[in-house]
């Protein structure tokens, strides 16, 4: 159960102590859009479809709920912060890797139990979010053309 622990602490402290490239309204708007994301998404898929469970039993428990609350969002505004200064391809294909791995290392700790899913099936998903979505929201916070 050292897995979602890990992750929200190491997160938090990377958004407390990295150089702010967002403003606070941006940071705001962001996290609100990545978790209503995350939350549809994870309902849809793990809840409906039985497609995975998040934690380690099926009962959801105050620390699943904390946890998507809190990764999703935070992995998305320590990328938007940083592709705010360089938005090169390579720098969003590695936070595919990046979100790929995340999604691996809960499987592989325990903490994430795949019931029909497979991890790589995310990698679709994540790919339109850091390659696409990300950017273009990015873009459209800040009025952006192009």
């Amino acid at each position: 159960m050292w897995y979602p622990y890990a992750c929200m602490g190491v997160l938090l402290l990377i958004l407390l102590v990295m150089p702010k490239h967002l403003t606070a309204k941006e940071m705001y708007y962001s996290a609100g859009i990545i978790g209503f994301g995350t939350w549809v998404g994870d309902v849809l898929v793990g809840d409906v479809f039985k497609a995975f469970q998040i934690g380690p039993s099926p009962k959801t428990y105050l620390i699943d709920l904390i946890f998507v609350s809190i990764v999703p969002p935070a992995i998305g505004l320590v990328y938007l912060n940083f592709l705010a200064v360089k938005k090169t391809l390579l720098y969003r294909w590695i936070w595919v890797v990046v979100a790929f791995l995340g999604e691996w290392g809960a499987v592989a700790s325990g903490y994430m139990e795949n019931k029909g899913w497979r991890t790589w099936y995310s990698i679709p998903v994540f790919i339109f979010v850091f390659v696409v979505f990300l950017p273009w929201h990015l873009r459209l916070m800040r009025n952006e053309q192009g």
